[in-house]
């Protein structure tokens, strides 16, 4: 697996383990807008859904490419371990923040507040229209709640390396939550008692605090690991793969 792999799990695993939250923030928007459509709670799900991921792709792939855009006045190597160091601190904050429940991620949260702001007209206007794309865009403007995990995340894409990565970052968060927020019924109810037990919880923040530090360490591990060493034997790469 190469840093991308990594932090591409993070964003995963941050995604399923954080999804409680999601369900609080959107869940009920989600149901509300299920309830008054003419198809299926799932179909009307799964469009739901697929908005809000692919606006945060978008928005994940216009952070990305801004982070390096910023960056270009830095040696291109210099420029790989800084970004590298900055979205693993990113990744280690939201770890610690779902391991432990501390605040560390509430700055963002209220930048977060003041966009959404401006987004909330739009998507208060689609409330209540019938049809796929109603449901799409809806789910593209709901996505942006003033959730401290999801900007969080896009900040992280901000220091992903590039435009693709950064996409990949934030589409690999969202469908970490999809599962939470696309089950019904008996499913849901499961799901959402297993995301809230404070063991699981523990277990999700810590790998991800594990795998962000790995991000931010990569760098270091490659340029210091002997020909053949150690990071094949953990498996973080294997022939032929490269770190960076």
């Amino acid at each position: 697996m190469n840093a991308d792999g990594l932090t591409f799990a993070a964003a995963l695993v941050a995604g399923l383990v954080g999804s409680s939250h999601c369900i609080a923030m959107c869940g009920g928007i989600a149901l509300a807008f299920g309830a008054q459509s003419r198809r299926r709670p799932i179909v009307s799900a799964l469009l739901y859904n697929s908005g809000r991921i692919t606006s945060y792709a978008i928005a994940g792939a216009l952070a990305g490419g801004l982070g390096v855009g910023l960056g270009q006045l830095l040696d291109p190597q210099l420029l790989i371990v800084v970004l590298r160091a900055l979205a693993g601190a990113m990744l280690v904050a939201i770890g610690l923040q779902i391991a432990l429940n501390w605040r560390l991620l509430r700055p963002i949260e209220n930048l977060g507040f003041r966009l959404w702001q401006r987004v909330s007209p739009a998507a208060r206007s689609l409330i209540g229209r019938r049809g796929a794309l109603p449901a799409l865009l809806l789910g593209g403007l709901w996505g942006w709640l003033p959730c401290g995990l999801v900007y969080s995340i896009l900040v992280a894409a901000t220091f992903s390396g590039g435009s693709l990565q950064g996409a990949g970052l934030m589409l690999a968060f969202g469908l970490g939550t999809a599962p939470a927020l696309i089950a019904t019924g008996t499913a849901a109810s499961r799901l959402q008692r297993l995301t809230r037990r404070p063991a699981f919880r523990r277990a999700g923040g810590a790998f991800v605090v594990v795998l962000g530090l790995l991000t931010a360490l990569m760098p270091w591990l490659m340029h210091h690991a002997p020909a053949g060493g150690y990071l094949n034997m953990l498996g973080l790469c294997g022939p032929g793969e490269t770190l960076l």
